[in-house]
Parts: structure tokens; sequence; C-alpha cells
């Protein structure tokens, strides 16, 4: 009790350098951990925004895909009469019977 009263009477501006000290360590403490948690968010984001990225890649070369088959359906479909055409779809897979 006696070195308490000792720090605290005679040398107290030891303890608050001591306490500022202390506090500063904890400031930086926190103040790394949340840097921290904010870089790991936004590494998660990037990896997020590349996946979608890539999604929406894929969709739009689909849609060309499709695209590209239906005109070239529609060219070959164009080109043939009344008769080759109702033959065309009378031997389809979605005729129905």
């Amino acid at each position: 009790m006696s070195v308490i009263t000792a720090l605290l009477g005679g040398s107290w501006q030891w303890l608050a350098g001591l306490a500022a000290l202390v506090a500063a360590l904890f400031a930086s403490y926190v103040g790394g951990h949340k840097i921290g948690k904010t870089k790991e968010r936004a590494r998660a984001d990037i990896a997020a925004a590349r996946k979608e990225s890539a999604q929406i890649s894929a969709v739009a070369k689909q849609q060309q895909q499709n695209r590209e088959e239906a005109n070239r359906v529609q060219n070959t479909n164009n080109g043939l009469d009344d008769a080759a055409a109702r033959d065309k779809l009378q031997q389809s897979n979605y005729h129905q019977s």
C-alpha cells in the first residue's frame, strides 16, 4: 500500500506517463485490428466482384451463342418452301402426333 501512496504522492508524472503509454499501445492495437478487418472485408468484396463479373461474362457469351444459333436457324428456315418446312416440322423431336 505504501508503494501506491508513494507513487501517487511523489512521482505522479511517472505514473501518468506509464498510463499514457498503456493507452497509446491499446489505441494502436485497436486501430490496427480495425484496419485489418477493413482490409479483409475489401479483399472479400473484390473476390465477390470478380466472381460476379465472370458469371456475367459467361451469361453474355451464352446469350450471344443463342442469338447466333437462332439467326442460323431462321436463315435456314427462310430458304425452305412450304412442303419442306412442313416436313421439317413433322420430323422434329417436338412434333406431337
